[in-house]
């Protein structure tokens, strides 16, 4: 897939700075205009206005099933550094969610796409430059963060999805692949799994201290960028530069 122009950035306002945020509400505040961003990013609102074209979502979800193992694998080490039972249970089943859920979901959206817009170019199933980045940085925050510092940096993903599913709902246009999108994403079974982690986020930021609330924001506004950037690289089909042509 050619690379294309990036798309404008919208303005997004500076993050505070203090005091450090005690709920996952106040986490989302402090990145600002970032959270607009993505709940606001063109690439969903053309899934719900039908507009999106099927090659841009065929590389998304390709790019999607790269990133989604190295997400699990993440939330399989927060499950191994999980203080108590309880949070243990959270992580498995966010963790079975991934794998035995959103993964199949994701097969067989791409199956579909296959379908009808056929097979895409080779260059599409290699990790394109912000699948590097946001997996290769969710590893290392479970390679050297606590189960705290795993579950901020999850939270971007499946709670923005959440939300921005839920804002597409109404009102989008049938299609045969993008009405499946958001309705998973939109259902009240996904929702549920992201409000057990935001609960059990906020059970533990209550309890943190300064600096490492200071650190949860920290890695759940990288989170944000991230997010971000996957979402630009599938609207704007982008990948490496030797792959481009």
């Amino acid at each position: 897939m050619n690379a294309a122009a990036p798309i404008a950035a919208a303005p997004i306002a500076p993050a505070t700075t203090a005091p450090a945020p005690a709920t996952t509400a106040e986490l989302r505040d402090s990145v600002g205009g970032l959270w607009n961003a993505l709940i606001e990013h063109p690439f969903p609102a053309g899934l719900a206005d039908a507009s999106l074209p099927l090659e841009r979502f065929r590389f998304y979800v390709t790019q999607n099933l790269l990133y989604l193992p190295d997400y699990a694998r993440m939330l399989a080490v927060g499950a191994s550094r999980s203080p108590d039972g309880v949070v243990l249970a959270e992580y498995t089943e966010a963790l079975v969610n991934i794998v035995q859920v959103e993964i199949p979901q994701n097969e067989r959206m791409l199956a579909t796409v296959l379908d009808l817009a056929g097979p895409g170019p080779a260059r599409e199933g290699i990790r394109a430059p912000a699948t590097v980045a946001y997996t290769s940085w969710l590893l290392s925050v479970a390679a050297n963060g606590d189960a705290n510092d795993i579950a901020a940096a999850l939270l971007p993903c499946a709670w923005s999805y959440g939300e921005i599913a839920r804002g597409l709902a109404t009102g989008a246009v049938e299609h045969p692949v993008y009405s499946g999108w958001i309705a998973f994403f939109a259902s009240e079974a996904y929702d549920a799994v992201v409000t057990t982690l935001r609960d059990s986020f906020d059970r533990e930021l209550a309890a943190m201290p300064e600096p490492a609330r200071r650190r949860a924001a920290d890695i759940f506004v990288t989170g944000c960028r991230l997010e971000r950037q996957f979402w630009d690289q599938g609207f704007t089909g982008s990948t490496w530069p030797d792959l481009a042509y």
